[in-house]
């Protein structure tokens, strides 16, 4: 797109907005531009004032942007020059120190750190003086003889980009462990030379800076809209960033740095917007400010002259805002709130650019209505509410500041870390180590302090690889998502980083799952792209898509030469698919074909890709790979369940080759060959087939029973069913249990349990209950079978467990259940809004947490089976089935609580809706959806964990089950137990609840 077309495209949207609202960009000067008239134009929401801190008189015009230093003096970068300095006239932009040196809310020392700036437009306060946004250079300025003015001015890295000033290197924020990152433009073409080579950046997008190793990174597009202006970070390390549009923009995702380009704009991963433009994040955090704004968003509309609020909450692996009133809105043409930070004193402070011209294409450079003079910080508190009090952490040793990391208020967390960053390395990791040696185990924020101190080895380039891995395995995510970040940033220097990510990219939570993808794309090796991918059998959302699709294509020079090479092994096949769907797009079979014919492609690579073209190939591909199958035995082995959901033959003859390798000395290739029979439905060979019934090898025992029941299903009952009996081992009973149940699922009901009620183990229980229940039918045969057969008391108490566990709540099946187990029928309770608000009072006023753990851990209640919480872990390698409910009574009130555990369908946590899919086959497979394509459906198995990858066409029918917690469970508990069991949901909040905000 060329650069007049976005001036024209500008100018028309600027046009069609200018019929539908007064001039925003453009306006007319006020005929009174004093502090008075301006300050009685503010509308704040009720209960809030405001009052000036500074203006112009203290030498504030046209301030940029601003920032607190440990001292509790406020540092604001104003310029005079913007946005085009004239040709006669000399540079002087400034830095200036704005003291209260009395308490009184406003200013009364000004102080010039420096002078003789050209149009800076972003600063940032560390290593003992400012970084310095300042055209092409970024710049770092000392003052080092304490007369608070700097004397060393020294240009760290240049070559950033100054395609138009107000698109220049911008937004300079630290992170949680001391990274610097910042903002660029859309005609910002940037060619940064740095000790690790040339960094260019040729659009809007953000930057990386660790600083100690002159370590700089790109990221393309990463803002969104054009021009993106403001960084923030949540309490636990979460990046959001600001356009300068509408938008506000979830940034982990876009970390991945790749030249590959989604859109035009950026806008993927946006989260939420404003009416109209606007800039800067901060969080309304202070022990000053009421409840009802705590941890909110603030947000600078430079455009509408007013400052938003929005709530943000948890959306999968990324966030969502509810937009919430404005704090503040005002009618004077040239209030320009351009920048907002919480005060020392816990009051929110914004700088008022004041200009009643703001626009570059709109208006002339040098209109006579641009306003060089003045500008104003204000001061907003909360009326009759006391101010809030922070020590002077300047003068702190590094002790003292460590044990503010513990600090209530993230403004003391934030200004005593960036202390520590300054102090020297030694002096700051010893203190830190020491802190961390003395924290209480008991401390119920002890993850969060953890947290913060591993910022501290960060910011210095010390890597601790115990804490990380204490962190890693943490009970908190938001934990385990941080320790995931800094493994990608440690990991030049860590050994088998990989294998710590392995674990992190499959956590059950979504974020920490995003962070890993994430950590894998900075490892720039092959294997990265096997740990990321393996993300993508897991629960995906768009977040997590975009940041895997960037990964794939920021890896693909390492990861593409190795697949070919056979250098890769992809755990699961899905993951291959998924990995060249991103690069290539859905032709992934053509893409296949042709890194076959690659040159350099090996005989473990050329199988590995044989195999993954039987899976998405048709039917000329699969003739290809049977072809190759024959002189490959390693191959035929895989080729049965690759190809058993298809419902594709190849195109060519088999049968011949088939009956070869059915009579073949190798007990493997017989068994893949007698399977293969059956699936390409080779009924000529049944006679052939007959015969390998009497096999003495259980593995092509299993093969032949199942391809039996496809080529002769007549005579599949009775030829089949005296294989289920316990003299038979588990792969050949499962085999003829699944044949029998697809022609006569009441007789492989009654088989089934009759073994079980012989079981010698009970490890036979889950397999034998999955092969019967993965049919139409099963459940009310099953019910009809516990009435033939002799099934203890205690064998349908662990029949009940597992089919609870497993999503299995059919009312029939369930109350035949208990007819056997002795218990009472009850009904179950319809919803009675009355019963919630008696229970919820008797739980406040006599609920005991104590014995509520104990029936959540109980037999009776089962719940473990399903659900994880910290303090009753489920066994060691158990499946989560359910939501974690560690936290569950941070994010739901008590009645919210009694509806989901008494009426679980009334509650249902988003990602944990189950579903029944009926295949034309008479198979029925219930469990979670993880993924649908136009050609197939994922489906995560209770009972397994394992995800089944269901072709679309065999599909016949879907039902939404709902919940797979069992409607009525709680019929069997006393109204005490009921009781107790929700005091103890109630008491699992997370230990940082100071740090879990209203709206999180």
């Amino acid at each position: 797109m060329t650069k007049s077309f976005v001036l024209l495209s500008l100018s028309i949207f600027v046009s069609c907005n200018a019929v539908a609202q007064p001039p925003l960009s453009v306006s007319s000067p006020e005929a009174d531009n004093s502090v008075e008239v301006e300050l009685d134009s503010f509308q704040l929401i009720e209960g809030y004032q405001a009052n000036l801190f500074a203006d112009e008189t203290d030498g504030v015009a046209n301030p940029v942007c601003m920032s607190w230093d440990p001292a509790g003096r406020l540092w604001v970068l104003v310029t005079e020059a913007y946005p085009q300095l004239k040709p006669v006239d000399q540079a002087d932009d400034k830095l200036l120190i704005l003291t209260d040196t009395d308490a009184d809310g406003r200013a009364d020392k000004t102080t010039i750190f420096a002078d003789g700036l050209n149009m800076p437009t972003g600063f940032a306060l560390g290593h003992g003086g400012a970084y310095i946004g300042q055209g092409n250079d970024l710049l770092h300025l000392k003052d080092t003889d304490g007369d608070g003015k700097a004397d060393m001015r020294r240009v760290l890295l240049t070559g950033f980009g100054t395609g138009d000033t107000h698109q220049n290197i911008n937004s300079f924020t630290w992170s949680p462990g001391g990274e610097l990152l910042f903002c660029q433009g859309l005609h910002a073409f940037s060619r940064v030379e740095t000790p690790w080579g040339i960094r260019r950046l040729d659009e809007h997008g953000s930057w990386r800076l660790r600083p100690r190793r002159l370590q700089l990174d790109s990221f393309r597009r990463s803002g969104g809209e054009g021009n993106p202006w403001g960084i923030a970070f949540g309490n636990w390390g979460e990046p959001f960033v600001k356009g300068n549009g509408a938008g506000v923009f979830e940034l982990l995702p876009g970390m991945v740095s790749t030249d590959r380009i989604v859109s035009f704009w950026g806008e993927e991963m946006k989260i939420g917007q404003t009416q109209v433009k606007s800039m800067i994040i901060e969080l309304a955090e202070s022990p000053h400010l009421p409840d009802e704004v705590q941890g909110e968003m603030l947000i600078a509309g430079y455009f509408a002259r007013d400052v938003n609020r929005f709530q943000w909450e948890t959306d999968g692996a990324g966030h969502r805002l509810k937009p919430q009133p404005n704090l503040m809105t005002s009618s004077h043409n040239a209030f320009r709130p351009v920048d907002i930070r919480v005060g020392p004193d816990g009051a929110i402070y914004i700088a008022d650019w004041f200009n009643p011209i703001i626009g570059h294409y709109q208006a002339s450079f040098r209109h006579p209505d641009r306003d060089k003079t003045h500008g104003r910080i204000w001061r907003i508190t909360a009326k009759d509410r006391p101010l809030a009090k922070t020590p002077d952490l300047s003068r702190m040793s590094a002790a003292e500041l460590c044990e503010q990391l513990s600090s209530d208020w993230r403004y003391v967390r934030y200004q005593a870390k960036r202390r520590l960053a300054d102090l020297p390395k030694n002096d700051a990791t010893a203190a830190v180590t020491k802190w961390i040696s003395e924290l209480d185990d008991s401390d119920p924020n002890l993850e969060h302090h953890l947290y913060e101190a591993i910022g501290v080895f960060e910011s210095h380039e010390v890597v601790n690889r115990p804490l990380l891995e204490r962190l890693l395995v943490a009970k908190d995510y938001h934990a385990r998502a941080y320790a995931t970040r800094v493994t990608g940033r440690w990991h030049d220097r860590l050994e088998s980083p990989l294998e710590l990510l392995e674990r992190s990219v499959t956590d059950e939570n979504a974020r920490v799952r995003l962070e890993a993808i994430v950590a894998c794309s900075d490892i720039r090796v092959a294997n990265s792209m096997v740990v990321a991918a393996k993300s993508a059998s897991q629960p995906t959302d768009r977040f997590i898509n975009y940041s895997l699709t960037q990964t794939v294509h920021a890896l693909a020079p390492y990861w593409r030469p190795a697949l070919s090479q056979g250098r890769l092994d992809f755990d699961d096949p899905a993951d291959l698919i998924y990995v060249l769907r991103a690069y290539g797009g859905q032709d992934v079979a053509g893409q296949v074909r042709s890194l076959i014919l690659s040159d350099a492609i090996t005989e473990k690579g050329r199988r590995q890709l044989l195999a993954l073209l039987a899976r998405v190939g048709n039917a000329n591909d699969l003739q290809t790979v049977f072809s190759h199958a024959l002189r490959d035995p390693q191959l035929l082995e895989l080729l049965p369940a690759i190809v058993q959901r298809r419902r594709l033959i190849p195109s060519g003859s088999v049968d011949d080759n088939l009956a070869m390798l059915l009579n073949n000395e190798s007990a493997n290739v017989r068994a893949a060959a007698a399977r293969l029979v059956g699936i390409w439905n080779q009924r000529q060979l049944v006679s052939l087939l007959e015969p390998m019934l009497q096999s003495d090898d259980d593995l092509v025992l299993a093969a032949t029973i199942r391809s039996f029941a496809e080529v002769s299903p007549d005579l599949a009952v009775k030829q089949l069913q005296p294989f289920i009996v316990n003299t038979q081992n588990q792969p050949v009973v499962l085999a003829a249990l699944e044949a029998v149940g697809q022609q006569d699922i009441n007789a492989a009901a009654v088989a089934g349990l009759t073994l079980l009620s012989k079981r010698q183990n009970d490890d036979m229980l889950g397999p034998v209950l999955g092969a019967i229940m993965n049919h139409r039918g099963s459940a009310l045969a099953v019910a009809s079978a516990l009435k033939q057969v002799n099934v203890s008391v205690d064998d349908a108490k662990l029949i009940g467990r597992w089919l609870s566990a497993s999503g299995y709540d059919d009312a029939v099946l369930v109350d035949t259940l208990k007819a056997r187990m002795g218990i009472q029928q009850g009904q179950t309770i319809a919803y009675d809004a009355s019963l919630v608000r008696s229970l919820a009072q008797e739980v406040r006023q006599s609920g005991d947490a104590v014995a509520g753990k104990q029936v959540f851990v109980s037999s009776l209640a089962n719940c473990t089976a399903c659900h994880r919480v910290q303090q009753a872990a489920p066994p060691e390698g158990a499946l989560s089935k359910g939501p974690n409910l560690s936290a569950v009574a941070a994010g739901l009130q008590l009645e919210l609580i009694i509806e989901s555990v008494i009426w679980p369908k009334r509650q249902i946590k988003e990602g944990y809706e189950m579903t029944t899919i009926l295949t034309d086959d008479g198979r029925a497979f219930s469990g979670y959806l993880t993924s649908e394509t136009e050609g197939s459906v994922g489906l995560r198995d209770l009972a397994t964990g394992k995800v089944r990858e269901i072709p679309s066409e065999t599909i016949e029918a879907r039902v939404n089950k709902g919940t797979a917690m069992p409607s009525g469970f709680t019929n069997s508990l006393t109204r005490k137990e009921l009781r107790d069991l929700i005091s103890y949901l109630m008491s699992l909040k997370p230990g940082n609840d100071r740090f879990d905000f209203k709206g999180r």
